[in-house]
């Protein structure tokens, strides 16, 4: 193992993906499979992040912590597997490990096992610095693993060409056809070139929309039961110079990977804070409360309590008013850290409501030990109000835990007259959806506010400002 770490070293100073020429691994591969005579895996570790840095890293800091992947690799096969039959670097995307002698682990949890073993490990010991210095970037994200199993003797499990071809064409990862034995089937992670290229260029847009201004919100109005504007949630669009109206759905999930999202996060805050100052400044507006967003990992910063508090400190916006949102996948982690972050701030005067409840791990005794102003009835539940009469019970559950716990409650996605009247039978008193108003614009949230425009609640509720 030694000699092979040494290896493993003395490439970092090469083109690391010429290491093993492909024409090579066809046979290899099956002598690593009649290793033994022994159950073996085949794990590829790919490697994303590869192209999507390799114009922001020196030639030789990429290969050194490709070099250094697989030396770790080679390292934890040994020690979690006992031996370890070799490890190939196919290319410069990826590894592959011929594991054997695998001991008791049941060769069904061998995935599991390599997931749990091989990554957390890996990611751990790198972190990757942007050339502009803003953030850090973890590995981790882009780590996938493509697993098959095979049985000595009774498998080959890559034939020559698939191999090689999606290697040296534009497929990323590795492909395999007619895979028997074990599992009768092939856990595969491809992706195309053109979208990693993609993703990088939009990463790297969304680094600098913040200082260009391309962020903006648009508020969507959350009513009462009599039909009075209580208040809004603030909800991110990207407003791209080339691209046009880039999705949530599209930058978002990117963020989250990135870790863009703290700063993003930070501007929603400081935007939301100064637009409640704003609104506070007038009688007509001053009592409308924001509810805005907060992701985990936003919530999960050592510093999140302070940056809220000096937020509403510099904005001048009553504590109050704001409402921050979390979904229960932020409630995932110590909560005793949870619990005591939420009373921080809501010992200043800061609201909490529960996202999507119930349509995770929530419990009863969640709700009792979180300090939580709100619950929001998740609009999947909403829309089948009228058909499905389980969807009609949980929200009437929700709604009656609200009322016992002294929590407010708020059912998001009305968008019907049935769906509302349904809602208001079981005693929901605040709403929010497209039957009262799509998510608008400042703009278009001030006309509608001054009276200006009428939309559907102010039809349904004529008195609704007043």
């Amino acid at each position: 193992m030694r000699s092979r770490c040494s290896k493993l070293f003395r490439l970092a100073k090469d083109d690391i993906s010429r290491w093993t020429p492909i024409g090579r691994h066809n046979k290899r591969v099956k002598n690593l499979t009649l290793f033994g005579g022994f159950a073996t895996v085949i794990c590829s570790i790919v490697w994303g992040l590869y192209y999507l840095n390799r114009g922001d890293l020196p030639h030789f800091s990429i290969n050194l912590i490709l070099v250094m992947i697989g030396s770790i690799i080679l390292i934890l096969a040994v020690l979690n597997y006992l031996r370890c039959a070799a490890i190939i670097m196919c290319h410069a995307l990826f590894f592959m490990v011929a594991l054997a002698s695998l001991g008791d682990i049941p060769v069904r949890d061998i995935p599991r096992s390599v997931h749990m073993n091989f990554l957390p490990v890996i990611a751990a010991s790198f972190l990757v610095f942007h050339r502009e210095g803003i953030y850090l970037r973890f590995i981790l994200p882009s780590i996938g693993l493509v697993l098959f199993l095979a049985v000595a003797l009774n498998v080959m499990p890559i034939a020559s060409s698939d191999l090689a071809a999606p290697i040296e064409g534009r497929l990323v990862g590795v492909w395999v056809n007619h895979i028997t034995g074990v599992v009768g089937a092939s856990i595969v992670i491809v992706m195309m070139q053109s979208d990693m290229k993609a993703r990088s260029t939009l990463e790297s847009d969304m680094r600098l929309a913040i200082a260009r201004g391309e962020y903006y919100f648009h508020y969507q109005p959350q009513v009462d039961i009599t039909g009075r504007l209580s208040g809004v949630e603030a909800l991110i669009r990207w407003q791209h110079p080339v691209k046009g109206s880039v999705s949530p759905l599209e930058f978002i999930p990117l963020a989250e990977e990135t870790g863009l999202i703290i700063p993003i996060g930070a501007w929603g805050l400081r935007t939301a804070c100064a637009q409640l100052a704003e609104w506070e400044r007038s009688e007509l507006t001053s009592h409308l409360t924001v509810s805005v967003n907060v992701s985990a990992t936003q919530f999960r910063q050592p510093d999140f309590v302070q940056e809220v508090k000096t937020i509403l400190l510099l904005s001048g916006a009553t504590p109050s008013k704001l409402k921050l949102e979390l979904t229960e996948t932020a409630l995932a982690d110590d909560m005793d850290v949870v619990i005591k972050k939420m009373n921080a701030l809501k010992n200043i005067g800061v609201t909490w409501s529960l996202d999507d409840f119930g349509t995770g791990f929530s419990s009863l005794n969640l709700l009792k030990r979180l300090p939580l102003d709100q619950l929001k009835i998740d609009k999947s539940f909403v829309s089948d109000l009228m058909s499905d009469q389980r969807s009609l019970s949980i929200a009437n559950t929700i709604i009656s835990l609200g009322r016992d716990l002294n929590l407010a409650v708020i059912a998001e996605g009305v968008e019907n007259e049935k769906q509302l009247a349904a809602l208001r039978s079981i005693g929901c008193q605040s709403y929010q959806g497209f039957l009262f108003s799509h998510p608008l614009p400042i703009s278009e949230l001030n006309d509608l506010i001054e009276g200006r425009v009428a939309t559907g609640y102010i039809r349904l509720h004529p008195d609704a400002l007043m």
